[in-house]
């Protein structure tokens, strides 16, 4: 079987410690690749000394080596730059055009904007949508389109047509873009996203379990009989990570032994430590910044209970993480997350107040130790790697040999 090259564009770092989903799919994508296909990845550095700007660094996700080559550094990973990052990242391709533009056969995205630097380019492009855009008209979106939503969807109208194939980790997405764009219909799937079962597992032995609490709670300066609610993710609007604290609140006095944990970092983060310091629970909430995944990994399997209290999302990475580590999840009813979460491994709330969701938190900490560990880890039996990626990488199969015969057809 002939090798298939992919080259991927997006201001990622799959080395580093970066807020957002995104950076994470890249890195599986990479990771559980078969054999036969090839991945090289043009993003940001978050460690210019091990992966300096304008240069081809070989790198390994474990089990797969790839080539990494950044074109800017992102000194802050978990904040907002005044230039956005993709324009950054655009600029700068330009920059590293004679190096970046050759060695590969099928080109992949995870955003659209990109696609302005390959007009003329004949070979196949793939690209991912992690969202429904239509959430521009919604005044939780951090996106930077928000002020020009009409803007957004004139550059989409010219540019989509030129994607081969595309995967939306949302199916009202892949409606939204088949009615759109009628002609390419059959080009455009839906792909959930997938939880690495090699890093996110429950511990099964339960002395270690019950060791395993007892030191987090220790490094995190707690009681050893502290409930953690943790939520994974960046601390911006589309989070509602307020909405997150007000319902925790209202929840603290029934519970006193509860403490919520953030994890992420964002540009809400320094308002809201303010705000909890200002209301007295500055004692009962951690904010532990952008973590690496192991350490994530860790601190979900020594939990209690984690929460998703976002305005809109697609298929949750981090939901499928804690489901995965055997951690009964409290989530608003957004995207997907209905697929995976049930009574048995948890609740959907489906109002977006912090009252349904303080009364969805009490619920299920209120019966959380006959919900851990096999029911949730059943609950994302389907969203393995092996299962989910195995169409995304035959598609890529099939680019790649449209590119070597010199053929090209809309599906």
């Amino acid at each position: 079987m002939q090798t298939t090259r992919i080259r991927s564009f997006y201001q990622a770092d799959p080395l580093g410690v970066v807020a957002g989903g995104i950076d994470t799919f890249i890195r599986g994508l990479v990771k559980w690749a078969p054999e036969d296909l090839e991945f090289s990845v043009v993003g940001m550095t978050t460690e210019p000394d091990k992966r300096p700007v304008g240069r081809w660094t070989r790198c390994s996700l474990g089990r797969r080596d790839f080539d990494f080559f950044p074109v800017f550094v992102e000194h802050n990973a978990g904040g907002r730059s005044a230039i956005p990052s993709t324009l950054r990242l655009c600029r700068n391709v330009v920059r590293y055009r004679v190096d970046l533009m050759r060695g590969f056969d099928v080109l992949e995205l995870h955003r659209v904007e990109p696609l302005l630097l390959f007009f003329g380019d004949t070979r196949p492009k793939n690209a991912f949508f992690h969202q429904d855009m239509t959430h521009l008209q919604s005044k939780n979106t951090e996106s930077r389109w928000r002020a020009l939503p009409s803007a957004y969807l004139w550059l989409e109208n010219r540019l989509i047509p030129m994607l081969e194939t595309a995967f939306c980790v949302r199916e009202t997405g892949v409606s939204t873009l088949r009615k759109r764009f009628p002609s390419w219909a059959g080009n455009v799937h839906f792909v959930p996203t997938w939880v690495d079962v090699e890093v996110f597992h429950p511990e099964l032995d339960a002395a270690l379990a019950d060791e395993l609490r007892a030191q987090m709670r220790a490094e995190l300066g707690l009681l050893p009989s502290s409930k953690l609610v943790v939520t994974v993710g960046r601390i911006d609007t589309s989070k509602q990570p307020d909405l997150l604290f007000d319902a925790f609140a209202r929840i603290a006095a029934a519970h006193p032994e509860l403490v919520l944990v953030y994890v992420g970092d964002g540009a809400l983060r320094h308002g809201l430590q303010g705000r909890v310091a200002s209301t007295g629970f500055a004692p009962r909430v951690r904010f532990l910044g952008l973590r690496p995944q192991k350490e994530i990994a860790r601190l979900l399997r020594s939990a209690d209970v984690f929460a998703l209290s976002s305005a809109y999302e697609g298929m949750p990475m981090a939901l499928l993480e804690a489901l995965g580590s055997g951690l009964p999840v409290v989530t608003m009813d957004v995207g997907e997350v209905r697929k995976v979460v049930n009574e048995s491994c948890g609740t959907v709330v489906h109002e977006q107040t912090a009252e349904a969701f303080a009364a969805g938190l009490d619920r299920v900490l209120r019966r959380a130790p006959g919900q851990a560990g096999v029911g949730c880890v059943q609950a994302i039996d389907k969203f393995t790697p092996a299962k989910v990626l195995a169409r995304v990488y035959e598609n890529y199969r099939e680019l790649g040999a449209q590119q070597r015969s010199g053929t090209r057809s809309h599906r």
